[in-house]
Order: C-alpha cells, then structure tokens, then sequence
C-alpha cells in the first residue's frame, strides 16, 4: 500500500481537498507499508512490554538537562563539520532500532527505516499551512535543533522565527543555522518549566511546541499561563498525550502504558479544557496522532486560540 491523499484526510481528520492543497508536492515521493501479519503483531507486542518492564527514563529528572545539552552540542558540532541541513534531524528519529512503525492505531512495516521522519514532514507541512498563515511571527519553545524552524522557513520566507530552548548547546545551534542559512530566525534561551514572563511575544504571533511539554512531566500550567498571558493569536502543540486511548484495544493499552510511565504531557488537554470553560480560550482542533514510533504516538495535534472578549 502507499499513503495517499484519502489516507491522510482520515489521520489528519480533515478533507482530501485541503490535503491536495497543502500536501500535495510531498507525496510525490511515494511511502509505501504493509499492516503486520498476526504473527508479526504477536511478536511487536512482546517486544513492547519487553520495552515498558525494562524502561528506566525518568521525565524530567535533573539529570536529563545536562543529556538534552550533551545531545544537542554533539548535534551543533554535526553541523559545523559538514554544514548539511540534515544533521539537525534529532538522532532520535534517525537510529530507530527496526522499521515498524504505527499508522492510524496499526502497527505497519516499511523499507524505508526514515518513514517517520517523511511522514513529519507532510504532517507539519499540512498544519504549517493551515495555521500559521495569517501571523507576522511564530516562536517554538523548546525548539531543540531548529529542525522544525527551517521547514518554516522554506515555507515562510518573510516572517519572523523565534526559537528557545532551556539548554545553551540548542541556541548556539539555533544561532548558527540562521547566521550560516541566512534565515529570519532569532533565538533565545527559555525553561518552560520556569517562564522568564519578561521575555514578551510580539504583536500577531504563533506559539508552536513540537516533542517539548512532554518532557516538563504533566508540570505544564506555568508554561500554559504565560503563553495566554502573551495573548498569541494562535497555539500549536504537537505532542503525545494518553487521552485518546482505548484501554480495551491492546495496541492502544500499551501505547497509554508506556506514555503515563513517562508522564508525557499529562494535563495538558484537561487544562486546556478548564481554562475553555472559564472562557480563557478556545480549541480549535484536537486530534490523535496519525503516525508515530513503534513505542509512542507522538504527534497528537492540539490548536487553540485566545478567547475574545468582544
């Protein structure tokens, strides 16, 4: 099978139009998978309760910014050998250990062991368009290796990037990329988990967090706070969040397992719902993520916006 434009109107919950519109030079590139035999889907899920017993990362730990710093730096020096856009993609896309995958909540196999990162690259393409169209700035908080800032600007030539991160390798990094790609982007050191709320937004701007609130371990109100407190016109999160799953679907049990072990974005749509119900914001879209990693979906999509009060 490939994945076609029908495909990704059903995972992105939306229309085959709209993915024609924003997609639809992406998937000239054909991907291509297969769903796994029984056989194969009995020995995944071996592997993966293997995986959850043995897991011993702890979200969040004080340890866990100086791995984030050793990571980013050995990324940054990557980039100042050979120069290549390429060694911003995070390794932790890259050195997956086998080619199954998940795709709409079934597990697949593919040749291509890049698969995910192909299909990231469609995702944001399509919700990069869709979203940030209408603002003058867009800031990724928690921006890691700028990956997702250079496919913004490829898209978005003239307006304004912003990327910050907690670690000083990251916005080294960052700083390079758009000194030595001559890109419109500027960066910033920020710990979301402690908001400098004298760092301000400028007027008509996007707030757009890729793989971040994860890792603040379901510690996401302050973040959540000084964003509204910014007053963006619109937010993005791509993250992973066990709020969409079927504790009675195996596939899905596992995945909710191994994400509640980890506290990965824990309270994030609870929040965002209760602060809705004060009147504070407004989703606009919430859907589950369409593709991920043989452990983790991790690219569930959640958009808001401030509430106006005219």
């Amino acid at each position: 099978m490939k994945i076609d434009k029908k495909i990704l109107a059903k995972l992105f919950k939306t229309n085959v139009k709209e993915i024609g519109k924003y997609c639809g030079e992406k998937l000239k590139n054909i991907i291509r998978f297969e769903y796994l035999s029984s056989k194969e889907i009995e020995t995944t899920t071996i592997k993966i309760i293997d995986k959850i017993l043995s897991d011993r990362q702890i979200i969040a730990s004080k340890g866990r910014r100086g791995k984030w710093s050793i990571g980013w730096n050995e990324s940054l020096n990557n980039f100042k050998k050979n120069n290549k856009l390429s060694s911003l993609v995070p390794k932790f896309y890259t050195e997956r250990e086998n080619k199954v995958f998940r795709l709409g909540s079934n597990f697949i196999k593919v040749k291509n062991p890049n698969f995910e990162i192909k299909m990231l690259d469609i995702y944001r393409n399509w919700y990069f368009k869709k979203y940030f169209s209408k603002v003058e700035n867009i800031y990724e908080f928690g921006a890691g290796t700028g990956h997702n800032l250079v496919a913004l600007s490829k898209i978005y030539k003239k307006k304004g990037l912003f990327g910050s991160d907690f670690v000083s390798s990251s916005v080294k990094m960052l700083k390079l990329v758009a000194h030595t790609k001559k890109i419109r982007l500027k960066a910033f050191l920020f710990d979301m988990s402690k908001p400098n709320r004298k760092i301000k937004l400028s007027k008509n701007s996007a707030v757009y967090t890729s793989g971040a609130l994860e890792q603040l371990s379901g510690n996401i109100k302050k973040f959540i706070d000084y964003t509204v407190s910014q007053n963006p016109k619109i937010v993005v999160h791509v993250e992973p969040s066990i709020d969409f799953y079927n504790e009675k679907n195996l596939n899905d049990y596992l995945c909710k397992i191994f994400l509640s072990k980890r506290k990965y974005t824990t309270n994030l749509i609870a929040y965002l719902k209760k602060l809705e119900k004060n009147n504070k914001i407004k989703i606009i879209k919430i859907c589950r993520s369409p593709f991920g990693s043989l452990m983790i979906e991790g690219y569930s999509l959640i958009v808001w916006k401030i509430k106006s009060l005219s």
